[in-house]
């Protein structure tokens, strides 16, 4: 993928000028994202089977570029691409109904996410954004394109998703780089979206929100043969988490050899729509979970499935097949795995060793506090977290169901296999157990067929 060419086009030939001006679009965007969608037009119109644009030696701030079909765009470490402040609509970089095309370098797209910001609640530890959700641009957009190939930049401070891959085919994400403020809401790592043939590797992303997010949309179609391997995820959010988004069938997934630390969840489901989720393996995967604040996705679990509508009338699909295998995790709050409709089926947990263990801030203090139905305010720890569900409507972001920190904790399961796993809790030097520290295994009377058994240290209540 690396060598398109002898010689690259440079859009500072055709008028680009380097330059950062801050918060404000400056006075060179127009004319920068001229220049450069000039030399992508040339790049991709080029007799030569694939040619390039090499972008060095400053900061350029453009709006909602176009790489099209044979043609790479190379971006150096000098070189950093920005979003024009209010200017960008959706992408910063666009690649949609393309195929054959190559975005590499070791420089940034930068997304000026600083720029974006109404205001701060130290309490939810979060920044309010300018514009809703969907209403601010992304860095990256691969769209209804097929044998893309993304390799060695570094995306930066995004306003919303970093990385979408929505309705595309034979994708690979290699060797990148995403971060963004740990404060700032929906800056979602990568996003795949209902593509087949996704495969990412080597990379490292530190975000807010969810850091992988796999997702089916039912005008879309389903997501497919997804593969993650080699993958370093912080989050304050769920640092792997499908859905909410689950609108068609997710399918033949595997997560292999990720490290995930310092995030408020590990491993999670969250299936909200009509289509099922299936043959899903995670294996050889270190987890480290301490909870964050409350208003932020995620509890401190170190593996959280839920499966339940999110509004009245909804239809919910199936979740089974699922293989956690070599599961090493260090979580502050316990495992929940429910099925509140449609049941969680056939799910096998092999060589899993989990850690309970009280080790942030947000643990030790009595503010903020969650909310259970009725409006009760509880201790956030120990608590399970269904949400987004129709229990939410009346609540708020720090709803919860009150419990306890089970290992795990089983809600309509059906078809268990429990091999070689275990549960400790950890208690503090000197102290007593912490009162929100539950069983290594408890489960509903609707949960049947469960095959093998935890082995516990220091569960079950005094």
């Amino acid at each position: 993928h690396d060598g398109c060419c002898s010689s690259c086009l440079n859009p500072v030939d055709y008028g680009a000028v380097a330059g950062n001006p801050g918060g404000e679009p400056g006075p060179h965007w127009e004319k920068n994202t001229l220049a450069f969608q000039a030399t992508l037009d040339l790049a991709s119109n080029s007799s030569s089977n694939m040619s390039c644009v090499l972008v060095s030696n400053g900061d350029f701030v453009t709006s909602d570029l176009y790489l099209k079909s044979n043609s790479q765009l190379i971006i150096d470490k000098s070189a950093r691409l920005l979003t024009a402040v209010n200017k960008t609509t959706k992408a910063l970089l666009h690649i949609e109904k393309q195929s054959n095309a190559v975005v590499s370098g070791e420089g940034v797209l930068y997304g000026n996410a600083e720029y974006y910001i109404s205001y701060f609640s130290p309490v939810d530890d979060r920044f309010e954004p300018t514009a809703p959700d969907g209403g601010r641009p992304c860095l990256l957009l691969v769209s209804n394109s097929s044998n893309i190939h993304i390799e060695g930049i570094h995306l930066q401070n995004t306003t919303d998703w970093n990385l979408h891959i929505q309705a595309s085919h034979n994708i690979t994400v290699d060797n990148i780089r995403i971060t963004g403020d740990s404060r700032y809401p929906n800056n979602d790592g990568i996003d795949p979206d209902s593509s087949t043939n996704v495969t990412i590797t080597d990379s490292f992303i530190d975000v807010a929100d969810d850091g992988i997010c796999p997702k089916a949309h039912a005008n879309l179609g389903p997501l497919r043969y997804l593969t993650v391997r080699n993958c370093t995820i912080r989050s304050k959010s769920h640092a792997i988490k499908f859905g909410s988004n689950c609108e068609t069938e997710m399918s033949d997934i595997l997560f292999e050899n990720i490290t995930i630390f310092d995030s408020n969840s590990g491993l999670a489901i969250q299936q909200r729509g009509a289509g099922d989720v299936h043959d899903v393996t995670f294996r050889d995967i270190k987890i480290q979970t301490r909870y964050k604040a409350p208003r932020w996705w995620g509890n401190g679990e170190h593996i959280v499935i839920t499966a339940e509508p999110r509004a009245p009338g909804a239809i919910t699909g199936k979740t089974y097949n699922l293989l956690f295998e070599n599961i090493i995790a260090e979580s502050e709050n316990g495992g929940l795995i429910s099925g509140i409709t449609n049941g969680v089926q056939n799910i096998t947990f092999r060589n899993v060793h989990v850690t309970i263990v009280r080790n942030s801030n947000y643990s030790l203090v009595t503010e903020p506090l969650c909310e259970v139905i009725g409006g009760k305010k509880v201790m956030c720890m120990g608590t399970r977290d269904h949400r987004p569900s129709l229990k939410d409507i009346g609540c708020s972001y720090y709803c919860r169901d009150s419990g306890k920190a089970d290992g795990f904790y089983f809600e309509n399961v059906q078809g268990i296999v429990i091999d070689n796993v275990s549960v400790n809790f950890t208690i503090p030097n000197g102290g007593s157990k912490p009162t929100y520290y539950g069983a290594c295994m408890a489960a509903d009377s609707k949960t049947k067929n469960v095959q093998g058994e935890i082995q516990c240290t220091n569960g079950g209540q005094d």
